[in-house]
């Protein structure tokens, strides 16, 4: 990102060198501010509802926001019901801390 580019030297068998290739570099300038922007971004903080906090926060946005009707995460209803029923035949101390739980999709 910073300009470095590879070369790759080609020598005869006698340790000429034969040829210098560079590489060129990977981003234009544009495209490298473009990127780091997005990073930048990227790496502000969020509320739990999506919004950066800076926007989330400001006087000016106070009667701006709305929310709509709620949606129903299928795949997180399936995992705590899964969860529930773990929970309810292992007891608890079935250790629930330390389990990893794969959501499948079934067709």
């Amino acid at each position: 990102m910073n300009g470095w580019a590879p070369a790759t030297v080609t020598y005869s068998p006698d340790g000429e060198v034969l040829s210098v290739a560079v590489s060129e570099p990977r981003f234009s300038p544009g495209e490298k501010a473009l990127l780091l922007a997005s990073r930048r971004a990227d790496q502000q903080p969020r509320g739990s509802h999506g919004w950066l906090i800076s926007e989330a926060t400001a006087p000016e946005n106070q009667f701006k926001f709305r929310v709509g009707a709620p949606t129903t995460d299928f795949a997180a209803k399936a995992l705590a019901t899964a969860q529930e029923s773990w929970q309810k035949k292992h007891g608890d101390k079935a250790g629930m801390d330390h389990l990893l739980w794969r959501v499948e999709k079934q067709d």
